[in-house]
This record gives structure tokens, C-alpha cells and sequence, in this order.
């Protein structure tokens, strides 16, 4: 049998769509609460009368429940606005260059312009170059472990053989290790031009030249 308590469960366990559908669907139930809050104590037995605690508890979870819509509704128009502003944020940036963490390397002459932050304590850092299907083409040893600044990967665009590579897109995976040979942190980035802005979940979405896409929280600085 449906009651006002069977009633106020259902609503509070649903998932609700948005919050107009959930202040739309609270007045339906608030409706129905009553008429059958009234229907109880009508129909309740006076020898065991239903204990009126329980109404006033029943009331006010429902209230809490048309509270906890209403913030999510002014969140929700929160939101909308502050994703505006970020979405005018981000266009300035359109057609310019910027430095993203990034483990893409793009070839173009024969040079690229891959960098790499290593933390303190390297002893040695090395490089292993890898082309469109996966293949290691180059690997380099021997890079700067000087922490607390940019280096340059230094790539001349030549395979292990020094064959001169086609230009395009490629991969880096840089490895850094101390004197014990533990694992150090190690972060590539590159030099990318914006070439389209993207507003995703609740975040700016950078597309950038070769087909890469990049988070604004992985940019660290434009020019």
C-alpha cells in the first residue's frame, strides 16, 4: 500500500534528470504527501493513533529535499555562467603558441621543438624516439640532468643509423634515474599552436597542430 513515508522514499532515492525536473516532480509528490498524510490520520485507528513525530519528521525531510533542489539549481545556473566565461577565456588563445606538457614531438626541417623538466637528483636521463606505427627510430642517452629549468630534447630528426626521418608526428618516452637508479620525475612538454577551443566537462579543451588535444590546465605558458 502507498503511503505519505513509501512516497517521500521514492523521491528522495530517484535520480533526477536536472533540477527543473526535480522541483517539477517535488510538487507532484509534495501534492500526493499530503493527500495521503490526510487520508492516513483520517482513517487511522483511535485506539493506536499513528504518532505525529512521525508527520513532522516526514515534513521535514521533504523540506530538506526541496532545499537540496533548489541549490542544485542555482548551481546549475552557476555553471552555465561560469562556462561562458571560460569558454571566452580560452579563445584568446586561438592561433597562438603555447608550451603544453606533452609527450608528442613534431619533426618539421629536420628540427623540433620538445623540451623536458627533470626533478632533482638525475643522474642520467635518456630518450627513446618512437615514429607513427610504434617503432623506435632513435634512442638518446647522455641528456642534460640539470633540474629547475627547461631542456632541450635536442632531436636532429635522424634514426639510430642517421637516416634523416620524414617530418610529422612522433612520440617521446623520456626516462630520468638517480645514482642508485631509482626513477626520477620527469615531464615533456612542446610548442604547440592552438588551432581551435573546445569546452568540455566542465573544462577548457585546446585543439593544437598534429591532431593533439590538450587540457588549459596542461598549458604552462603562451606567447
Amino acid at each position: 500500500m502507498l503511503t505519505s513515508q513509501t512516497l517521500l522514499n521514492n523521491f528522495t532515492s530517484t535520480n533526477q534528470s536536472s533540477a527543473q525536473d526535480s522541483l517539477g516532480q517535488l510538487g507532484e509528490d509534495y501534492t500526493k504527501f499530503l493527500t495521503l498524510l490526510t487520508a492516513q490520520i483520517q482513517n487511522q485507528d483511535p485506539l493506536e493513533p499513528v504518532d505525529s513525530t512521525q508527520f513532522v519528521a516526514q515534513l521535514a525531510q521533504l523540506s530538506q529535499v526541496e532545499q537540496a533542489v533548489q541549490t542544485n539549481t542555482q548551481l546549475e545556473t552557476l555553471t552555465s555562467q561560469i562556462s561562458g566565461l571560460l569558454n571566452l577565456g580560452g579563445t584568446d588563445l586561438l592561433g597562438r603558441d603555447v608550451t603544453v606538457q606533452s609527450d608528442v614531438v613534431m619533426l618539421e626541417d629536420g628540427t623540433t621543438s620538445t623540451s623536458y623538466e627533470v626533478g632533482a637528483g638525475a643522474a642520467e636521463v635518456s630518450a627513446k624516439i618512437y615514429d607513427p606505427l610504434g617503432r623506435n627510430v632513435r634512442t638518446i642517452n647522455g641528456l642534460s640532468t640539470v633540474s629547475g629549468t627547461t631542456n632541450p630534447l635536442g632531436w636532429d630528426g635522424k634514426d639510430d643509423y642517421g637516416n634523416a626521418q620524414l617530418a610529422g608526428k612522433y612520440t617521446v618516452v623520456l626516462t630520468a634515474k638517480d645514482a642508485a637508479g631509482n626513477n626520477i620525475a620527469i615531464q615533456p612538454s612542446r610548442s604547440a599552436r592552438v588551432e581551435d577551443v573546445r569546452f568540455r566537462e566542465g573544462e577548457i579543451i585546446f585543439g593544437l597542430d598534429g591532431g593533439e588535444t590538450a587540457s588549459s590546465i596542461t598549458v604552462k605558458s603562451a606567447s
